[in-house]
């Protein structure tokens, strides 16, 4: 009986740290080229429209948690994203696919957050 108590304790303690998902900011930065709208051609308004659908892609499928924009004005635009996802791999890769990174407007920067308050829903 003892042996089946820690078998299962051990179990669950197993199944417990496996769902444990880690939280990451990713900072994106609209490269200079590119803050002057009138400067962009259709191109850069296309990459924007599926950068858009791909942060409303990952809320739907439970990536991201919190999106925003830091300055509002084109001049030193950023933008944050705070991700939960299993690892900083599969973080990475989502902030390296986005589309306005990968078609090279933007640039950006990934860290882990180490989150110790959170409010409850």
């Amino acid at each position: 009986m003892k042996y089946v108590l820690i078998f299962n304790l051990t179990l669950i303690s197993f199944s417990m740290s496996a769902q444990v998902q880690q939280t990451f900011l990713y900072e994106i930065t609209l490269l200079k080229q590119f803050q002057h709208q009138s400067m962009w051609t259709e191109r850069e308004h296309s990459i924007q429209k599926d950068h858009i659908a791909y942060l409303d892609s990952l809320t739907q499928n439970g990536d991201l948690q919190i999106a925003g924009i830091i300055d509002q004005n084109l001049e030193d635009h950023k933008g944050i994203i705070i991700l939960k996802t299993d690892n900083y791999k599969k973080a990475k890769e989502i902030a390296t696919n986005d589309p306005s990174v990968k078609e090279g407007m933007m640039s950006v920067q990934l860290r882990p957050i180490h989150v110790y308050f959170k409010a409850k829903k």
